[in-house]
């Protein structure tokens, strides 16, 4: 393959070939970065609360069981601070600020976390 026909990911680094690459709000991304940026979890969805609410109704389980291994870290990180920032966690996990949105969205739904401002600063807390 020449040269010419590889790019990198803006967003991520990795080297892709320009045919399967694509250019989103300016950058160009790969498959998983593009993804990403499309498919966002939104925080503030009552629909997606209300149902979570009648699933725990239905199988009588906790909303910190229905977590993954990662969700349950940052939750517990954030119970045992009783506030932190986004940038503390985006740098004690070591992940980008949309995985981050992601998994702090998915908290959100099940009521186990919340924003509040304080000082002019937003903070995560338990819900």
């Amino acid at each position: 393959m020449p040269e010419s026909s590889i790019t990198k990911c803006e967003n991520c680094g990795c080297e892709i070939s320009v045919n399967e690459s694509y250019f989103h709000n300016g950058i160009t991304l790969c498959d998983d970065c593009y993804l990403e940026n499309i498919h966002r979890v939104m925080a503030c969805n009552p629909l997606v609360i209300y149902s979570a609410k009648r699933f725990q109704d239905a199988d009588g389980l906790k909303p910190e069981d229905r977590l993954n291994e990662q969700q349950k870290t940052i939750y517990n990180y954030i119970k045992s601070r009783d506030k932190v920032t986004v940038r503390e966690l985006i740098n004690k996990f070591n992940i980008t600020l949309l995985e981050l949105e992601n998994q702090l969205a998915i908290l959100r739904h099940l009521e186990l976390t919340k924003k509040r401002m304080e000082n002019n600063k937003i903070y995560i807390i338990p819900f």
